[in-house]
Parts: structure tokens; sequence; C-alpha cells
């Protein structure tokens, strides 16, 4: 029997706050809001350095070099995969030794636990240790086979191999530190992965800014990558030590019984990180193998527009993994399902605000931002819109379903990404780049996106009509009120030039979205904790 799901109190707690909140060490609710909050800030460098470097790379690089730089950087992102699943496997076993000492994630870890961490810690590094030379070898040979099939006009072979080779090496030293950011986020600190990496990618982006601008091509554009690489490396290994101590202070032993455990599990991970990269990161393949290279930027472009509203949408849900993780392991079913609930409420919200002002402003965002004859158009917008906002629903759910260490979604996921190739290919001839939009969107609907909430809602206890009724009809219908608003101010504006309608249109749904916040994603005791610190800042002023 599903179990009715309160109003929203405190996560580690089911009583009211007191009248004068008191000060807690970081509570589940702070650190994944904490861990939200260095998501954002993380996204946030990146997303406004990659606005700059976009046009930068628009203006400085030919068309063939700029999509042959597109392609690499999103052939080498597929690498992911190559990790087998484990990172997500590690994670979770690390999470459920912490569990062992309590869901508080301010309690003193038990010698059970510590000890299961450094064991599993070892373990790790030595697989990770393969799999970052093995990623290596095994994306190199495979770029090499399919760099040969692109035909290239003002660019030679040996430049784009180059670039390719660099490039790998840079992902194989990102997968040697992988065990330490698993160690982080599976104890309980999460975020901080997210802040060290925002400052070493801010880092690798303005270099790459300074070269585009000094005339530098692609290769130049790779060594910048894997210098960031380098630098994050030692970076979070640094970050480690000083977090953890205690457990760098313990030797940890190889642990085959547990590796032989997670291997299943690890493959089913890696089956369902596998069919997410045939989504996310085929279509450039299609589209430069049957239209040309010099189709994918504006192509690109739009997609990750988008795609960063999903980013976004799902920052709540990706830092309360390790949490659910922890509150499945002692039992405490009632506030992983209010944590459910609020990050599907937040994922909602922020697609349909974000979708909402592109609807009306699209084409004047593209033409101010990369300049004139660079939209893609809006059927493709909305074909992009359409399965982002339904993918960031389904990642919220599988994120929290997983967290309990069920791993259900290989399948359908990798389905989802064959499909998606299938119908991409013979849809791109018919329908040109609509074509490939709208088979990620097909292929989509009959896999992950009704499976997905079927399966990880039943497994979570958490009723699909309370998703309808509790999260989708209220946010629907507050984008329906936005979309009505922003409507009638662009017939007010007219004759305003594009940047008006553009400042106009995000300040109205940034204020839009923010009432939203307040009715549906806080609870009461937050609100009450909110205007309990806004009056004292307003009585020290």
């Amino acid at each position: 029997m599903i179990q009715k799901i309160p109003v929203w109190k405190d996560l580690n707690t089911d009583q009211e706050p007191r009248t004068r909140p008191q000060a807690a060490p970081m509570s589940i609710t702070k650190r994944i809001f904490f861990g939200a909050a260095a998501s954002w800030f993380s996204r946030g460098v990146t997303i406004v350095l990659g606005l700059v470097l976009m046009p930068v790379l628009f203006r400085t690089l030919p068309k063939e070099e700029l999509g042959l730089w597109l392609l690499l950087g999103q052939s080498a992102a597929i690498l992911g995969v190559l990790d087998f699943g484990f990172g997500v496997t590690l994670t979770r076993r690390l999470a459920f030794a912490k569990g062992k000492s309590g869901s508080d994630p301010n309690a003193i870890l038990h010698d059970e636990s510590r000890s299961e961490i450094a064991d599993l810690l070892a373990t790790g590094l030595r697989i990770y240790r393969i799999l970052a030379f093995v990623a290596f070898l095994v994306s190199l040979g495979l770029g090499f086979l399919y760099l040969r099939s692109i035909d290239l006009g003002s660019v030679s072979l040996a430049t784009v191999w180059t670039a390719w080779a660099i490039l790998c090496l840079s992902y194989a030293l990102t997968f040697w530190a992988a065990p330490w950011t698993c160690l982080l986020q599976g104890v309980g600190h999460v975020g901080w992965d997210a802040i060290v990496a925002s400052f070493t990618g801010a880092l690798t982006l303005i270099t790459q800014i300074v070269v585009a601008l000094s005339g530098g091509g692609i290769v130049a554009l790779a060594i910048a990558a894997a210098i960031g690489a380098l630098v994050q490396r030692i970076a979070i290994l640094g970050f480690a030590k000083r977090k953890q101590p205690d457990l760098f202070a313990l030797k940890g032993r190889w642990r085959t019984d547990w590796f032989r455990e997670m291997g299943p599990l690890a493959g089913r991970a890696w089956l369902t990180a596998l069919g997410a990269a045939l989504i996310l990161y085929t279509d450039q393949f299609v589209i430069a193998s049957l239209k040309g290279s010099a189709e994918i930027p504006a192509y690109r472009a739009a997609w990750i527009l988008v795609h960063n509203l999903t980013v976004v949408a799902v920052t709540f849900a990706g830092a309360s993994g390790v949490f659910v993780s922890h509150l499945w392991q002692t039992g405490e079913h009632a506030p992983m399902q209010r944590l459910l609930e609020r990050n599907l409420r937040f994922g909602w919200l922020t697609m349909l605000g974000g979708a909402a002002v592109l609807l009306f402003q699209s084409d004047t965002l593209f033409n101010l931002w990369l300049g004139p004859g660079n939209f893609i158009g809006y059927p493709v917008i909305l074909a992009f819109l359409f399965t982002e906002a339904l993918e960031a629903q389904a990642y919220i759910i599988s994120t929290t379903s997983r967290a309990t260490g069920d791993e259900a979604f290989a399948w359908s996921s990798l389905v989802a990404g064959v499909v998606n190739v299938i119908l991409s290919v013979f849809l791109v001839q018919k329908w040109g780049l609509l074509g490939v939009a709208l088979g990620t969107v097909i292929a989509l609907l009959v896999t992950n996106h009704w499976y997905v909430p079927f399966r990880g809602l039943r497994r979570v206890g958490y009723s699909r009509r309370r998703l309808v009724s509790h999260t989708i009809v209220p946010a629907s219908l507050w984008f329906l009120l936005l979309s009505g608003l922003l409507f009638f101010l662009d017939s007010l504006l007219a004759e305003s030039t594009g940047w008006v309608r553009l400042v106009v249109a995000t300040i109205t749904a940034a204020l839009a979205f923010a009432v939203a916040l307040w009715v549906l994603f806080l609870d009461e005791p937050m609100r009450r904790r909110i205007l309990f610190r806004v009056r004292g800042i307003v009585a020290v002023v």
C-alpha cells in the first residue's frame, strides 16, 4: 500500500521547526541545497564561459574546423561509458557503507564503515587505473577508424587525429581521478567535487578562449583541455585528502569478492550509460555522415541551450542520490519520497519556465548570441523542449530508484539508443535536421519515458497518480499562465528591439519562477526560515 506523503517537514525530523530556527550542522536538506548550489555554480561558470567561447569559435575558426571541433568534443564525451558503470556503482556502495553508521550526514563513522570505505577505495583505485588505460587505447583506436570515413576539405586528417589523441588523453586523466570523486560523494560531501571542477573547468575554458582569439586551431584547443584535466586530477585528490584524512590514513585492501559483487550491477549501469550516450551524442555523427560537418554547429548550439535547462532541472536530484542511499539503508522511506516529490516539482518548473521563454524569444536569442542565420528553427526547438522535459522527469525518477540499488533501466535505455540511431538515419533523409530531432523524440517515448516512471515510482513506493496531481498539473497551469503573460508582453513590446523583448521576457519568467518555487517547492518550515533570515537582514540594515 502506498503511504500518504505528508506536507514536507525537515527531512531529518518529523517535528515542525521552532519559532526561532536554530542553526544546525548541515542536515540532509542543507547538504542537498549546497550540492545543488555547487552544481549550479559549476554549471553556471561552464555555461557562461561556454556561451562566450561558442561565438568566439564561430568567429575565429573556419566552419569546417568548427564543426570538427564540436564533433570531437562530443565524441570525447561519449568516453564516459568506458568506465563500464563502476562510477555510479562504487559511489552507491560507498554510500551504503556510510549508511551503516546512520542516515544523519553528520554522524561519526563507525569502525565497520571506515574499514569498508577504505577497502572500497583501494578496490576502486585499482579498477580505475586499468580503466583509464583501456579507455585511452579503445577510444584512440575507434576514433581513428571513424575519422578516416569523414570527407575533409581544408583541415588535414593528421591535424584531426592529433587533436583526437590529445582529447583521449585528457579523458583518461579524468578517469584516473574518478575514485576520489566517488569517495567525496558517497560519504555525503556532495557538491565539493563540482566546486573543484568548476574552477579547473573555468581555467580550461578561459585558456581555450585565449587560444582561439590567438589564432590557435583544434590541436591547441585539445592541449588546453588535457592540461585542465591534469590540474583537476591534482586538485580533487588534494581536496579529498584534506576533507577525509581519517579515511586516507587507513590502508585499504583489494577485495576480489566485492569486485565480483559490483560487476553485474556495474554492467547494467554501463548499459544504461551506453544507451544515454547513444541518445545524447550520436546525432552529430548522423549529421556529419549524411549532411556534412558544416550542418552541426547550428543544431548543436540549439541542443546545448535546451539541454542546459535539463542540467539545471535535475541538480537537486543529482545531489540527493547518496542521501537516498543512506535513507534506504536505514529503512527511512518517507523522507526519501518527500525528496523525490520536491525534486520532481523543481524539475518540471525549471523545464516549463525555460520553455515559455524559448517559445517566444528563440529567434531573437540566437540572432543576438550567434549572429544572423544560425537559428535552427522553432520546429527543432519544440522537439528539443518536449524531449528534454520528459528526460528531466525520467532522470529524477531513475536517479532516486537507482540510488536504492535497483539498476533496472539498462535494456530500456539501450533499446532507446539503438532506435534513436536507426530513426535518425532514416528521418534525416526525409526531413533534414528536424528528422534527427524527431528520431530522439520517438525513440524515448516508446522506451524510457514511459518505463522509467512505471518502474521507478513503484520501486520507491510513490503513486503515479500523485505525480500527476501534485506535480505535473500545478506546473502545467503555471506554464500556461506564464506563457499568456509573455505573449501579452511580447505583443506590447512589438516595436522594441530584440534585446529589450528578450530581457523583459527573461526577467518576467525569473520572477514568476521565484513565485512558483515559493508556492510549489518550498514547504512551510523552509518559508519560515527564509522569512526569519530576511527579517534579520532587514533589522541589521
